[in-house]
């Protein structure tokens, strides 16, 4: 198999916030020729354990980077690595929801010009997954001129406003109807290093699970959790936290409101849709082919028989079509 390089380095962002990167890429001798790209982790865990886990079949970015393009995997603030919001060393009730969507187009802004300074390319590709993605439009919108590609994968994006995890639920205030439950939530959340791979387990339509995933990509996305927060081992059982402004972002989106419209975005769009996915729904993907009335070109793949987690699931499972039909696209 093809080496790549990785360094894992800091940016600053506007505010002064400093943000961690993970740069894959071709090894020295590969082509590095294609179009670099920034990737964008979700609601509550950092990139690495959704883009570069060190097993087989585990890095979306080390897979992209042998086909030659160069990926840079950011830390939003307040995950990974990155710096947290001083809040978080406090009682989360202390604080309303950290790091919303809007906040965190600053860190991708940090990570896109080191990337065009890295490759040299005046425009870069960007991919998100769930949140990551509805951030990604933000972004696009506020700075056009630095964006060739965008690919939205599992994005929410305001589509309906029948989605059950929004209505009657613990996200939502009892007292306040259509709100967010800022006193259940506060800032942040000490999340469990099972609660996302149980959904995994859920979302796979079949009972051998390990026929479907690779354990040691479980395995090593579990760890990257407990590496992702340099707490996390200091309880007992082991939690990481996480910022809720994405989940407060997911909550409003969730229940019809846009927060952002894709008619704002100008360059070329690809939506991912995995059939099983649990979080994005078709009528996301309708409203978004509806909006994006101004994107230079809209191409929609909604891959059956495939889960949430598709890019991390086994190659025969969707994630090997996932990475040719992505390169391909960013080109």
């Amino acid at each position: 198999m093809t080496q790549v390089l990785r360094r894992d380095f800091k940016v600053r962002a506007v505010d002064g916030l400093n943000i961690a990167i993970r740069e894959v890429r071709p090894a020295a001798g590969e082509r590095a020729d294609r179009t670099p790209i920034v990737l964008m982790h979700g609601t509550r865990i950092p990139g690495i354990s959704e883009f570069d886990l060190p097993v087989e079949n585990g890095s979306f970015a080390a897979d992209l980077a042998r086909r030659g393009h160069i990926c840079f995997v950011p830390d939003a603030r307040g995950y990974g690595q990155s710096d947290r919001p001083e809040a978080m060393s406090r009682p989360p009730e202390e604080s309303r929801p950290l790091a919303r969507g809007l906040e965190i187009t600053r860190d991708i802004d940090a990570a896109v010009d080191a990337l065009r300074n890295t490759s040299g390319a005046d425009r870069v590709a960007l991919m998100g997954w769930g949140v990551g993605a509805t951030i990604l439009i933000m972004y696009a919108a506020l700075w056009p001129e630095k964006v060739s590609h965008i690919v939205l994968y599992n994005a929410i994006y305001g589509g309906g406003t029948s989605f059950p995890r929004y209505r009657n639920t613990p996200l939502e205030d009892p007292a306040r109807p259509g709100h967010f439950n800022f006193q259940q939530y506060g800032g942040y959340a000490y999340n469990k290093l099972d609660m996302l791979l149980d959904k995994w387990d859920q979302s796979i339509p079949i009972d051998d699970k390990d026929a479907w995933r690779d354990p040691a990509v479980a395995a090593a996305f579990r760890q990257a959790l407990i590496d992702g927060d340099p707490t996390s081992t200091t309880r007992d059982p082991v939690t990481f936290r996480s910022p809720n402004g994405m989940l407060q972002d997911s909550f409003h989106i969730g229940r019809g409101e846009k927060l952002v419209h894709a008619s704002l975005v100008t360059c070329k769009v690809m939506i991912i849709r995995p059939e099983l996915d649990y979080f994005s729904r078709p009528e996301d993907v309708i409203a978004l082919q509806e909006d994006l009335c101004n994107a230079e070109d809209v191409q929609i793949w909604e891959p059956v028989n495939t889960t949430h987690y598709l890019i991390l699931d086994r190659p025969e499972r969707g994630r090997t079509e996932s990475l040719e039909r992505v390169s391909a696209f960013i080109g």
